[in-house]
């Protein structure tokens, strides 16, 4: 997929927008929820379950400079892709004080259980979702994006779209796309062999997750028999790490989810 920019007027607010709000999760604070214009309880939605980066809050990607806000409004309004509801939760547990990598890997890992058990259902409730696999959707940036590969090995009956962004699967240990990239890629393979799924992973080569990402998406690829047509991988040239960069991989890679 070619990696576009984001057009100009796509970060400035929408004139038919959305609205935030959030609920409580118990034991992780609260999660962001970005409903589109026009919002009908009596409607049905795909969900987004979407996971910021290290150290960062259910506020991170919904900041106060409302850019994320303003570009799903605009691929709304232009028809760019069906209206969805997007939830932002936390992985770190209330009174988290150590938000080291590290300790924010074993977070992420441990919070899927949480989003499918706890998060999921509590959406499910509170708004007019598609409760099926099909209409959900998870991914994250950095650290989200090692808990969205957590998320690939034990959420297939919950989740179907998988959109990792600049981080790496950890089940053989922190950077271990980079520096276990083939057992990695076969631990993956074996977790999801004779499923269906889909997954968009975006990185930049200029990124810091770069040399671990892109080793373990080489070795995904010896695995065509599982990954062969549910795999897509992009890399933006020159894309580093940030939020920014983020907005422009949901800007690309996020119409493109919920299509048949």
């Amino acid at each position: 997929m070619q990696i576009l920019p984001i057009p100009d007027a796509y970060k400035t607010p929408c004139g038919h927008p959305g609205r935030l709000e959030s609920f409580p999760v118990p034991g992780f604070s609260t999660a962001t929820v970005y409903l589109p214009a026009d919002y009908d309880a009596n409607g049905a939605y795909p969900v987004f379950y979407l996971l910021h980066g290290g150290g960062g809050n259910e506020h991170s990607f919904f900041s106060e400079d409302g850019e994320l806000k303003n570009l799903l409004d605009h691929l709304i309004e232009d028809r760019r892709m069906a209206p969805l509801i997007v939830v932002a939760p936390t992985y770190y547990p209330d009174g988290t004080k150590e938000k080291t990598p590290g300790m924010s890997g074993i977070y992420v890992r441990d919070f899927i259980p949480v989003l499918m058990n706890t998060v999921v259902p509590l959406t499910d409730q509170r708004y007019a979702t598609i409760p099926d696999r099909e209409h959900r959707a998870v991914g994250g940036f950095s650290m989200g994006g090692v808990a969205t590969w957590y998320a690939l090995l034990n959420g297939t009956d919950v989740f179907y779209w998988f959109m990792p962004q600049s981080g790496d699967c950890w089940v053989c240990g922190e950077k271990g796309g980079g520096d276990h990239a083939e057992e990695t890629a076969a631990i993956l393979a074996d977790a999801v062999r004779g499923k269906d799924f889909r997954v968009h992973a975006v990185t930049g080569d200029q990124d810091i997750a770069y040399p671990n990402l892109n080793p373990q998406m080489l070795a995904m690829e010896k695995h065509p028999d599982v990954f062969g047509g549910r795999v897509e991988y992009s890399v933006l040239p020159g894309g580093v790490h940030d939020y920014p960069t983020i907005r422009i991989y949901i800007f690309n890679a996020l119409p493109g989810l919920f299509r048949a």
